[in-house]
């Protein structure tokens, strides 16, 4: 709707000044002249605004949030004493440990994105996300924000210790190559990319 508008403006003091240099050319009067000069002004003033719009654009950014770890047994291995004594024997056992992070989206411009898609790039195996579709919202409007629910589950065997170690230690190996990249585009079907390195928690605007 903006773009018409701002073509139809633009029409419009084109014909103006068309209609003005032709009073003048008949008449040779004074108001014509009047007429083109602020018809000029405002015919520059649109097309200058026309060409500064194109130019401008969203800025989708993502930040992560850590929220939560957890690890739940699946039961033993076999390499364990027949008899287990309690408190005393570090028994091994499977596990299956999860984190959990809030993923924030944020349009961070006073330009609207449409058209917006997301990639994973490099998503390990056995992670999900949660909350509205992703990939799925436009236009997404200046200052909007958008949360999910990123959950990441890997599989070990070991006692308690060696699990909740692996808790401790290993998320951002797991993920330190993945990136997400948004692509999407403003009013005028320019389009824009946002790359997103999950490790530095930064944003690169292409």
């Amino acid at each position: 709707m903006n773009i018409l508008k701002n073509i139809l403006t633009i029409i419009a003091e084109i014909v103006i000044l068309i209609l003005a240099i032709i009073w003048f050319i008949r008449t040779k009067e004074e108001e014509p002249v009047i007429v083109i000069i602020g018809s000029s002004v405002f015919l520059t003033v649109s097309l200058i605004t026309k060409l500064t719009d194109r130019k401008s654009r969203p800025k989708i950014v993502f930040h992560r949030k850590n929220d939560f770890t957890m690890r739940g047994p699946l039961g033993y291995t076999p390499n364990n004493p027949r008899v287990i004594r309690v408190g005393i024997d570090k028994v091994e056992q499977y596990w299956e440990l999860t984190w959990v992070y809030d993923l924030e989206i944020r349009n961070n411009s006073s330009v609207t994105a449409y058209n917006y898609k997301v990639d994973f790039k490099n998503k390990p195996n056995r992670t999900e996300i949660k909350g509205a579709e992703i990939g799925k919202i436009q236009p997404i409007k200046p200052d909007d924000k958008f949360e999910f629910s990123f959950r990441l589950t890997q599989m070990v065997t070991g006692t308690h210790i060696d699990a909740d170690k692996y808790l401790k230690e290993n998320a951002d190996k797991i993920l330190k190559d993945m990136k997400i990249i948004a692509s999407y585009s403003n009013e005028h079907d320019k389009s824009f990319t946002t790359e997103y390195d999950w490790i530095s928690d930064s944003n690169k605007f292409k």
